[in-house]
């Protein structure tokens, strides 16, 4: 057996209500992530780019680097967990770099030539920020790698500021940051916003009670829809009654004038008729 079309409707009502529950749910958690992703993502990603790093890593070398404690120390730290917090103990660590691609000195041993080092005694950074969140950004890996005085290794400096070096750089990966962070938050928030102003905004819908409206709208619509269907039968009435009244009064008016003409009629053979003799 077919289910009544009450229950029908209140199961499509049910699955509208929830359905809109969840993309408005959607909206504003995404609206939300935009947010937080311009500092977290969009922010460090376009100062990269903006930072014009070589593409190909040079040589770098570690020529100090120092463990210090307290705020006032603690200026600048090479890694640090956490771009908002601030730092009471920090390791900084100071290279010299060459202009020459890392690929170049693979295997071979440097020579600790003054004329060959273009950068030196700067500080180097595990990203532009020099901050980030576990598990891509290590500081205890990064320290154990770059602190000991003396190691190799490569990184890429900034064209647009060559005191700038950092260890971590890909310009693909940053574009995709990019994309990511103004497609997906934003694209979730349209298509939901979409969806439901076209199912609740009324301009969207058809005029009749075609559509699906809420329950405690739906009886209100269609009483406004009958109000307006009886003034319309009442109007029509209206004018079928005019009509009627102007159809009696041309009869009448037609009725006078035919009457009107027989009596005319009447008199003229009356007078014209010839007189009997006796």
């Amino acid at each position: 057996m077919e289910p009544p079309p009450e229950k029908e409707e209140s199961f499509l009502s049910q699955l509208k209500y929830y359905t809109t529950l969840t993309l408005g749910t959607t909206a504003c958690v995404s609206s939300f992530v935009f947010m937080f992703m311009i500092p977290w993502v969009l922010d460090p990603s376009i100062s990269t780019l903006m930072a014009n790093f070589d593409p190909d890593p040079v040589v770098c070398k570690t020529v100090r680097s120092e463990h210090e404690w307290g705020m006032k120390n603690c200026s600048w730290s090479s890694c640090k967990h956490g771009c908002t917090r601030d730092i009471y103990e920090c390791d900084q660590i100071y290279v010299n770099y060459m202009l020459v691609p890392m690929t170049d000195f693979e295997g071979q041993d440097i020579e600790d030539d003054d004329e060959l080092w273009v950068g030196r005694g700067l500080p180097l950074f595990i990203n532009i920020k020099a901050c980030g969140y576990p598990p891509a950004t290590n500081c205890t890996i990064f320290s154990d790698n770059y602190w000991p005085e003396g190691s190799i290794f490569p990184c890429y400096y900034s064209r647009a500021d060559p005191d700038l070096v950092i260890t971590n750089y890909d310009w693909n990966k940053e574009v995709q940051y990019i994309i990511m962070a103004l497609l997906i938050p934003n694209m979730l928030c349209g298509i939901s916003l979409g969806v439901v102003s076209y199912w609740w905004y009324p301009g969207c819908q058809k005029r009749r009670c075609q559509y699906q409206l809420p329950p405690d709208q739906e009886d209100a619509s269609c009483n406004m829809e009958n109000e307006d269907d009886d003034d319309d039968d009442d109007l029509d009435e209206e004018d079928c009654e005019a009509g009627r009244d102007l159809s009696r009064e041309d009869n009448e008016m037609m009725d006078k004038k035919n009457r009107s003409h027989e009596e005319e009629k009447d008199r003229d053979t009356s007078i014209n008729m010839p007189e009997e003799k006796v």
